[in-house]
C-alpha cells in the first residue's frame, strides 16, 4: 500500500472540488522540500487574466497502527523550516491512513513566514519540533479560505525590521484570516492558535506585514453607551454602559463602582448588583444610595420596567448605612454652599477633618451656634480634602448669636471695603468684592466661589474707584487658576470669559481685554484665521506706539501667534522691571508651555478580512 500516493490523491481530490483552485501535486515528486503547488484564480474559469498566485504545498502520508489515535502534532526538522521560510512559507498536509476502517484523515498546518520564524526561535538547540495540526475541512469554500490566507501570508518578511517610527502615521490595520474566526466573542489572535496575517498601512500608502498578536473584542463586549435610565429609590443613573460578559450574561455599568449583571440562563432573567467604593463624595453617595435602595426593595427599574434583583450582601449593613448617613450630611453641606461634590475626595476627610465638616453642617444648617473660640468677626478657611471653603463669622444684630456664613453667597448682606493711601499719601476707601479678599494662590482651591454671581458682584460696585481694575485682576487670577488646576479648567475659563466680556461691554475693546479674550480662547482651541489677523493688527498698533504699554502688548501678541523668534525679540526689548511684571501675567504660562493647543491624534481603522 503506497501511503504517500493515497495522501496525495486525497488532497488532490478535495482541492479539485474547489472552483478557484488548481492543484498540481505529484506523488513521485523528487523536489527536496515540496511536493507541488496550488494555483489560485479569481474566477471559476482559469486563465492568465484571473490568475492570483501560487501556494507551495508539501504532503505527507502516515499509517495509523492498531487503535492508535490521530496525533495532534507532526515533527518537522529545523532544516526544512528554514527552507520553507526561504520559499515564503508552505501549506503542509499530513494525511493519516486508517487501515482498520479504510479511511483517510487529512490534516494541515499553515506555515507562514512569521509562524516559521517563531517555531525556529522555540527550537533553540533542537533539530526538530512538533507543529500542531488541524483537521482539513471538507467544505470547498473553507478550503479556499485556507489557501487564500496562505497566498496572502507569503508577503510576510521576517528579515525586514520595522521601524516603530513608521507606525506613528498608521491609518489602517487589516487582519486576513481563513474565515474560521468567531467574531461574536472575544478572541486573542496568536499564531499558536490561529492562522492569520496582520498588515499595517500608513497614511502614505505603505503596507507593512507585522508579526504581532492581537486581541479582538466585539463591540458588545467592549461596551456601548445606552440611552437607558436605571432607577432605584431616589437614585437615577442615566446612559449606563451595556456590555456582554458571556453568552448568557449582560452587564450594565451604572458607574465605575456600581454594576448590574443580568443573566438569561435558565427559565427566568435574574439580576445582581455589585458595589465598590469610589473616591469622590458625589460618586460614592450615589452608588451607595442606589445599592441600599436595591437591598431594601429588591427591585430596580429599567426605563420604567421593574426587574427583580439580588444584592451581594455585605457583612455588616449597619456600617454601610452609617457611612451613608455621613455622606448625606456632607452632600447637604455641599448643596448649601453650592460646592461641586464630585471634586471632594473622601480619603482626605477621615478623622478630624470629617468631624469638622459635620460640625459645620450643624452650625450652618442645623441652627447650632459656632464655638466660643470663633466669637469674633473674621474669616475662616475650612479645609475640605485637597480644597477649602471660605467662610465669614459675624454676630447677628438681632439676637447677638454668632453665625458662620458663606463668604461668597450673593445674599450675604455684607459690604466689603478696601483702604489704602493714594499717591499723595491720603487715605482712600473703595468697595470691593469677596474675590479681592481671597489670596491669589488660594483661589484655584476654593470651592464655594459662586462664580455664576461673579459679574453681578462687580456690576454692583462698578461706580466705585478701582472696580474695573480689580475685575481685570480677577480675570487674570481665574486664567492662572485654570492653568493651576486642570480639573477645574473649564469652570475657571468660562468665568474669566464672562467677566472679561462684561468689562468689554463697560470699557470697550481695550488692548488688555482683547489679549485676555484671546488667551482664554487659545487655552480651549486653535485661533481662527480672523482671530490671528486681529492679533497681528493689535501688534502693529503697538509697534507704532499707538497704545499704552506697547512693548508688553507686542510680546503678548507674538506669544499668541506662536512666533518663537519674534517672541524672543520682543521680550529682549523689555527692561528688567517690565520683564518681571510680564512674567507674572498668565500669558507667560503660554510662552513656557512652548506649544499652543489644537493638534489632535488620528487613530487607525481596523479591517477584518
Amino acid at each position: 500500500m503506497n501511503v504517500e500516493l493515497q495522501a496525495v490523491t486525497k488532497i488532490v481530490q478535495m482541492f479539485s472540488k474547489c472552483p478557484h483552485l488548481e492543484p498540481v501535486i505529484d506523488s513521485n515528486d523528487k523536489t527536496p522540500l515540496t511536493d507541488g503547488h496550488i494555483d489560485v484564480y479569481s474566477a471559476k474559469k482559469h486563465s492568465k487574466e484571473n490568475y492570483n498566485g501560487r501556494v507551495i504545498v508539501q504532503v505527507k502520508g502516515r499509517m495509523l497502527s492498531g487503535k492508535k489515535s490521530i496525533p495532534k502534532t507532526f515533527p518537522i526538522t529545523k532544516t526544512d523550516l528554514i527552507g520553507y521560510q526561504k520559499g515564503s512559507g508552505v501549506l503542509y498536509f499530513v494525511v493519516y491512513v486508517d487501515p482498520t476502517e479504510d479511511r483517510l484523515i487529512p490534516n494541515y498546518v499553515l506555515l507562514s513566514p512569521f509562524r516559521i520564524q517563531r517555531l525556529i526561535k522555540e527550537m533553540r538547540g533542537q533539530k526538530q519540533i512538533g507543529v500542531r495540526l488541524k483537521p482539513l475541512p471538507a467544505d470547498p469554500s473553507k478550503i479556499e479560505g485556507i489557501v487564500h490566507l496562505a497566498l496572502k501570508s507569503a508577503d510576510e518578511k521576517p528579515a525586514i525590521r520595522i521601524d516603530r517610527g513608521q507606525l506613528k502615521d498608521l491609518s489602517r490595520i487589516t487582519i486576513y484570516t481563513d474565515g474560521s474566526l468567531n467574531l461574536n466573542i472575544p478572541v486573542k489572535l496568536t499564531r499558536e492558535d490561529y492562522d492569520f496575517t496582520l498588515v499595517f498601512e500608513t497614511t502614505g500608502g505603505t503596507t507593512l506585514p507585522v508579526d504581532e498578536d492581537l486581541f479582538i473584542m466585539p463591540p458588545e463586549y467592549v461596551g456601548e453607551v445606552t440611552e437607558l435610565a436605571v432607577v432605584s429609590g431616589d437614585f437615577v443613573f442615566r446612559n449606563p454602559i451595556r456590555r456582554r460578559v458571556d453568552e448568557d450574561t449582560v452587564e450594565l455599568e451604572l458607574s465605575e463602582g456600581l454594576k448590574i449583571q443580568r443573566s438569561s440562563a435558565g427559565q427566568a432573567t435574574n439580576g445582581s448588583v455589585s458595589l465598590t467604593m469610589r473616591k469622590t463624595l458625589r460618586e460614592r453617595f450615589n452608588d451607595i444610595g442606589f445599592y441600599l435602595a436595591c437591598i431594601d426593595n429588591q427591585v430596580f427599574s429599567l426605563d420604567g420596567i421593574e426587574s427583580r434583583v439580588e444584592v451581594a450582601q455585605v457583612n455588616d449593613q449597619s456600617d454601610l448605612r452609617e457611612h451613608f448617613e455621613y455622606l448625606t450630611t456632607l452632600m447637604s453641606l455641599c448643596a448649601h454652599l453650592q460646592v461641586d461634590s464630585s471634586l471632594v475626595e473622601l480619603e482626605f476627610l477621615e478623622g478630624k477633618r470629617g468631624r469638622q465638616l459635620v460640625g459645620l453642617h450643624g452650625v450652618m444648617i442645623g441652627g447650632e451656634e459656632i464655638s466660643e473660640a470663633h466669637h469674633e468677626n473674621g474669616r475662616i478657611l475650612q479645609p475640605m480634602g485637597l480644597w477649602s471653603i471660605q467662610l465669614l463669622v459675624t454676630q447677628d444684630s438681632t439676637d447677638g448669636k454668632w453665625l458662620c456664613r458663606d463668604l461668597f453667597h450673593p445674599e450675604l448682606g455684607r459690604q466689603f471695603v478696601a483702604s489704602g493711601e493714594d499717591k499723595n499719601g491720603e487715605l482712600q476707601i473703595s468697595r470691593v468684592t469677596p474675590y479681592e479678599i481671597v489670596e491669589r494662590e488660594k483661589l484655584p482651591y476654593t470651592l464655594n466661589l459662586h462664580l455664576y454671581n461673579l459679574v453681578n458682584a462687580y456690576n454692583d460696585i462698578f461706580e466705585y474707584p478701582d472696580a474695573a481694575g480689580n475685575a481685570n485682576a480677577t480675570v487674570l487670577n481665574l486664567i492662572r487658576a485654570s492653568d493651576a488646576v486642570a480639573i477645574r479648567r473649564s469652570e475657571f475659563l468660562d468665568a474669566a470669559a464672562s467677566l472679561n466680556n462684561w468689562l468689554i461691554s463697560k470699557q470697550g475693546s481695550l488692548p488688555n481685554h482683547q489679549i485676555n479674550d484671546w488667551q482664554i480662547t487659545v487655552r480651549n482651541r486653535q485661533l481662527t484665521t480672523a482671530e490671528r489677523l486681529a492679533i497681528r493688527s493689535l501688534k502693529s498698533q503697538a509697534s507704532r506706539n499707538e497704545i499704552a504699554e506697547p512693548l508688553s502688548v507686542e510680546a503678548a501678541c507674538a506669544i499668541l501667534l506662536g512666533d518663537d523668534e519674534e517672541t524672543a525679540y520682543c521680550l529682549s526689548r523689555l527692561d528688567d522691571d517690565q520683564l518681571f511684571e510680564f512674567q507674572d501675567w498668565p500669558i507667560w504660562d503660554l510662552h513656557n508651555a512652548g506649544k499652543l493647543p489644537g493638534e489632535g491624534n488620528n487613530r487607525p481603522s481596523i479591517l477584518l478580512r
